[in-house]
């Protein structure tokens, strides 16, 4: 009794601290150098934003802003879920910390599976059994996410949808935003499915993003880290993903306890990660 006393504590606990870690707002700094990186990139700087969901940090984000501003960044990469699924894109957070961002800094913008969540809400409209409500809750959400990339366009925002763009004049950067379809995210896919998918994957990003020259430093924005692999196998030098929120709850010395696919301890939670010289890095959101 007394153990089972102590487990509920201990999860009461971790529910609690991670609460209250989604008002502390942190930063680590990671510096990258490749041969690759001519003069035209030197000494720049720039900021990764994943996963806040529509959560502010502080009244109207302000928080974070001046902690943007602080850093002086030459321009903004957002690796996905900036919305949360099933809430409206416009009014919220997420759409007015973009807005205010964009009058100072050059944004890009990736998918996560909730963008993707948004673009696929019209799929399958037709077979729908429920309730016309059902329907009508489809169609409102999505039409606020229509008017959320529309507005954000206008102000400059740059969606990357499985496309890509060059950052320097000769071309020595490239970035490309990959939105990885939503199987790659299903919780009932088999871990070494997930894990050692190098065809699949490595097919999908060969099939729906234009590839570089090994001459080319190229960062790819894909938001689930699970396939880290498969990204360096295809040709990317810097990853930036996100989605894992650090484990979902964290341990001290072990890290993320649990993913957003139900595996525990995953491998990729959160930081820095190496292989074959080139970089991932995962934000915690």
């Amino acid at each position: 009794m007394y153990f089972i006393a102590i487990a509920v504590g201990l999860i009461m606990l971790l529910i609690l601290w991670s609460r209250i870690e989604l008002n502390i707002l942190t930063t680590t700094e990671y510096k990258i150098t490749s041969e690759k990186l001519g003069n035209e990139f030197s000494d720049r700087t720039f900021v990764v934003l994943s996963d806040l969901h529509n959560h502010s940090i502080g009244k109207d984000n302000r928080k974070l802003i001046d902690k943007i501003h602080s850093i002086h960044p030459d321009f903004i990469l957002i690796a996905g879920d900036m919305v949360t699924k099933r809430q409206f894109c416009i009014p919220s957070n997420a759409f007015t910390l973009l807005k205010t961002l964009s009058k100072k800094y050059r944004i890009y913008y990736a998918y996560g599976n909730h963008e993707q969540y948004f673009e696929g809400l019209m799929e399958g409209m037709h077979n729908l059994s429920g309730k016309d409500s059902d329907r009508i809750k489809r169609q409102n959400l999505y039409s606020t996410w229509v008017e959320y990339k529309k507005r954000l366009q206008k102000l400059g925002v740059v969606f990357l949808d499985n496309q890509g763009i060059a950052l320097t004049k000769k071309g020595s950067l490239f970035l490309s935003g990959v939105s990885l379809d939503k199987k790659y995210y299903l919780r009932t896919v088999k871990k070494k499915d997930r894990t050692n998918g190098v065809s699949s994957v490595k097919e999908y990003l060969m099939e729906n993003l234009e590839s570089k020259d090994e001459d080319t430093f190229h960062i790819l924005i894909a938001h689930n880290p699970v396939y880290f692999k498969d990204y360096v196998a295809w040709g990317a030098d810097l990853i930036l993903s996100g989605h894992m929120h650090g484990g979902l709850a964290r341990l001290p010395f072990l890290g993320g306890v649990i993913s957003p696919q139900v595996t525990l301890f995953p491998k990729y939670d959160a930081g820095r990660f190496m292989q074959d010289g080139k970089n991932m890095i995962i934000s915690r959101g």
